[in-house]
């Protein structure tokens, strides 16, 4: 039973729950046809529902008995609603309302009137007005509080978290639904997959009736939250509850294979953004056999809708893998109720998907005409509904078909591209709809480009930012299928404002823009690698932190590289200092890059490695030279952008120099993501570190024979270490919540790579994932006020070339708490990084964290009894965060 049934039988069980005792017989015929009404609804057959009602409310009306009369109305609004017959729907309401007005209070009238709010709430969820329906559902359970209908009061909260969702509010739509479950739990966003397991089998132990459909909602919200694992735990706990109930309503069998369907879709789509294909594969068949299960199920007319469903995610998974030729037979398979309410959701997105196949010219029986028939369609049954927010997305999507063909007269379009998208984002707006208003906003900043209107063009684009920013948290959040697509959906709009400022000859103004644009740009990379927004960040300029720094930020752009360098007391603004824009292509820029990357891990490569580094100096470096010389910043703090991430700066060439023989180096993210640094205390150490063997699941780890000497180096008497048996993750947390410790040195491997769920550390016989590692060190702050000044990760290993690699190194910096990361970009040499960091936490005593490492890294290099000189032993390191 779906939660809507759900609701519908509570309705249709009045005759039995609210009872007339001077009347029951006379209400006996009645209630019988009640309850048939109930079952031709549930099958889909509104008109013998309608039929029955009628019959119904006028055996009542002759009886005088006005609150039946009034529940009848209500009912028959569902059905009405099930019709698409908005206007009698409402008008159908508001006669229950009216008909109860003058009973006398009364427990019997205060049920009926939540059952007509019920009613309501279903009404307005059915024509996009979430936030009523969330009101209209909310004043039902008040109501159901004061009889105390534990049942009912399930279904209204089950209604108010379908509403949530609708409006985007995923966190509180799965807080809400969580509390049917369990009502000890509120926060879905901190459930652990432990904290998951009990509460599914409490829950289990039940014999509720909204048991499958919290189970199944709660597989829903958590899938929308991104916390994919935990939605198939409940959506897979859903379908073995619904064993035990010999009887399932119609539908909910079709709705939970939907469900997992969907979950797995999602999980397919999320691994071929991290570029794993074995697992986008995996769930990619996984999610179409539920599809194709769904779709062999069907076996009525009154099913179609879950057809359909099945039949479109489909299609989107065929799509996200380039199977053109096989979706375009699936597409000229599918068939549409043009006719149907329930359907218009369904057209929007099969004619998104249509659209696409039409880019890519595939043989369809439907032209460009028909989309944008079917687009128009839906607007105008949407206008006619009051839902906005779908004629939002139905205007907004007409108009990109534009980019496929600019001239649509013979389909006779009331608007311009332009006029499509204004009225598409007046539309979201009223709505409140900022996931959909963003995309029209972009949209338009294109066209406002094109016809060289920039300050409409780059103000449409920072509305449209500003909309993507108030998503980040999941207050309000993107369509699954965006959420996922974030290179083609997300990405480009902070690129594209950046291109736009960066043009021609900008101001300070334009700069300090672009800065922002590029600093919004690394947090949301780091969000979309984690699928969470938890990073928390406050505006910050470089003389708030240190006037002794440069910042140097680049963006690359298709066509060139864009650099921008930021000082203290320098132009007009008091912090933009220069810019630069070098004509080198984006390819160009990646293959010299990843040429870089081939040959700097080999020693005997160091002439091909002073070579392209001095070309990447010459792009980087070069052209900032003057304006560094006039301002003579010891420290070189970089924003970097794309694959730049993916090579150390320290190593850039200009013929006879390195760049760390002139200045200290540091990476972040933004400015924004810096902590501020702490009052200055002596340091005190936890150190901990795996010196043996290891093997964990398949993965084999080769010993780390300095490890034990290192971890002596940096410990004092009075500091803890942690060593081989001793280094588990139970073990760093109790010591990390036990001792004040401002420096934590970890000596063991660690792997980052583009999917999350495989950059870890070694830990003693276990692999402690990004997530988990920065859970426990988080966990300190909430302990101790002293906050971890410098995390160091003395052998991990990022995956060479591998940009969302990088991001999981930079995401563990910025994530941990601590205030800097010391990391490697590949796993180095074990004698000289024992060398290393014995030389870095002497001059640590006297000097910042980057200038010490900077002094380590030349110390390395200049030891006459070692070959350490070339970059693949001493560039590896790198600072990332505060450098101070």
């Amino acid at each position: 039973m779906n939660w809507k049934q759900f609701i519908l039988a509570i309705l249709f069980g009045w005759s039995v729950v609210l009872g007339f005792n001077s009347a029951l017989t006379a209400q006996v015929a009645p209630a019988q046809l009640v309850r048939q009404a109930q079952q031709q609804y549930e099958q889909g057959n509104s008109l013998p529902a309608l039929h029955l009602l009628n019959q119904a409310g006028k055996i009542y009306q002759r009886q005088a008995a006005i609150l039946p009369q009034a529940q009848v109305w209500a009912l028959t609004s569902l059905v009405q609603q099930q019709q698409g017959n908005w206007q009698l729907a409402t008008e159908n309401i508001e006669r229950s309302f009216t008909l109860i007005e003058s009973i006398a209070p009364s427990p019997q009238k205060i049920q009926v009137q939540a059952q007509i709010w019920h009613a309501q709430g279903h009404y307005h969820l059915a024509t996009g007005q979430y936030n009523q329906a969330l009101t209209a559902w909310q004043q039902s359970e008040q109501l159901y509080g004061q009889i105390e209908d534990a049942t009912a009061i399930a279904g209204t909260i089950l209604g108010q978290a379908d509403a949530l969702g609708k409006m985007g509010f995923h966190r509180r739509a799965c807080d809400r639904t969580l509390v049917t479950l369990d009502p000890t739990e509120s926060r879905c966003v901190e459930l652990t997959e432990s904290q998951a397991k009990d509460i599914i089998k409490g829950a289990q132990l039940k014999s509720e009736p909204w048991l499958i459909d919290s189970l199944s909602s709660m597989g829903n919200h958590l899938l929308a939250m991104g916390r994919l694992n935990l939605a198939l735990e409940f959506a897979n706990a859903s379908q073995a509850t619904l064993s035990r109930f010999p009887a399932p309503k119609w539908g909910t069998e079709n709705k939970l294979r939907l469900n997992l369907g969907n979950i797995h879709q999602a999980i397919a789509l999320v691994a071929k953004e991290q570029s794993n294909e074995q697992r986008f594969e995996k769930h990619r068949l996984q999610a179409t056999e539920y599809f194709r299960e769904l779709e062999r199920s069907v076996k009525t007319p009154q099913d179609r809708d879950f057809k359909l469903a099945a039949q479109l995610n489909e299609l989107s998974l065929l799509l996200s893998n380039s199977q053109w030729s096989q979706a375009a037979k699936l597409a000229n398979k599918i068939q549409l109720d043009s006719g149907s309410q329930r359907n218009l959701y369904p057209q929007v997105k099969f004619a998104n998907s249509l659209k696409l196949l039409q880019q890519h010219n595939r043989s369809l029986k439907y032209d460009l005409q028909d989309i944008a028939q079917m687009y128009l369609n839906v607007a105008q049954q949407a206008h006619l509904s009051g839902d906005q927010r779908l004629e939002s997305s139905a205007l907004g999507n007409l108009g990109d078909i534009y980019d496929i063909h600019d001239d649509l007269e013979t389909v006779k379009l009331p608007y311009t591209q332009q006029q499509l998208y204004e009225r598409a984002l007046s539309l979201a707006q009223a709505a409140y709809s900022p996931e959909i208003a963003y995309r029209w906003q972009w949209r338009l900043g294109r066209i406002y480009c094109k016809k060289g209107l920039r300050k409409q063009a780059i103000a449409s684009y920072q509305a449209a930012l500003a909309n993507l920013d108030s998503l980040r948290s999941d207050l309000v959040a993107l369509e699954k299928e965006i959420q996922y697509e974030f290179k083609e959906q997300i990405e480009p709009v902070y690129r594209e404002l950046a291109d736009l400022l960066l043009q021609g000859s900008p101001s300070d103004r334009d700069l300090e823009a672009a800065r922002n644009v590029i600093e919004a740009l690394q947090l949301a990379e780091l969000d979309n690698y984690f699928q969470d927004a938890c990073l928390t960040f406050a505006p910050k300029s470089i003389d708030q932190i240190d006037p002794h720094a440069a910042i140097i930020y680049t963006i690359v752009l298709p066509d060139r590289l864009e650099t921008i360098l930021a000082t203290v007391n320098s132009g007009s603004s008091g912090r933009i200092s220069y810019h630069h824009t070098q004509p080198v292509s984006q390819i160009e820029l990646e293959q010299t890059i990843e040429q870089l990357q081939q040959y700097i891990t080999e020693p005997d490569r160091t002439r091909q490695v002073q070579q392209i580094e001095a070309q990447l100096y010459s792009w980087l470096i070069q052209p900032l030279t003057a304006e560094l010389e006039q301002h003579q910043p010891q420290t070189l703090v970089f924003v970097l952008d794309g694959m730049l991430q993916t090579i150390p700066m320290a190593a850039l060439y200009d013929g006879q120099e390195y760049l760390l023989e002139k200045y200290a180096i540091a990476l972040t993210p933004g400015l924004r993501l810096l902590n501020s640094q702490v009052n200055s205390r002596p340091l005190s150490f936890l150190a901990g570190g795996i010196s043996r063997f290891q093997k964990v699941g398949d993965l084999s780890f080769a010993p780390l024979s300095n490890v034990q000497e290192e971890i002596e180096t940096v410990s004092q008497s009075e500091d803890t270490a942690l060593l081989n048996q001793q280094f588990t993750a139970n073990n760093l947390l109790k010591q990390l919540n036990l001792t004040t410790a401002s420096v934590i040195h970890l000596a063991t491997h660690g792997q980052f790579r583009a999917n999350p769920q495989k950059t870890f550390l070694l830990m003693w016989n276990e692999l402690l994932n990004i997530k988990e590692f920065s859970s426990l060190l988080q966990s300190r702050s909430k302990i101790h006020l002293n906050p971890i000044k410098l995390l160091v990760l003395s052998a991990c290993n990022t995956a060479t070339g591998d940009r969302r690699a990088a991001l999981g190194l930079a995401g563990v910096a910025v994530r941990s708490g601590a205030r800097s990361t010391l990391a490697t970009l590949w796993q180095v040499n074990d004698d000289s990084t024992t060398e290393l960091m014995k030389r870095f936490y002497q001059y640590l005593k006297y000097h910042s964290k980057a200038e010490a490492l900077r002094q380590a890294q030349m110390d390395l290099w200049q030891r006459a009894d070692k070959d350490w000189k070339v970059p693949a032993f001493w560039s590896a390191y790198i600072m990332i965060g505060n450098w101070q």
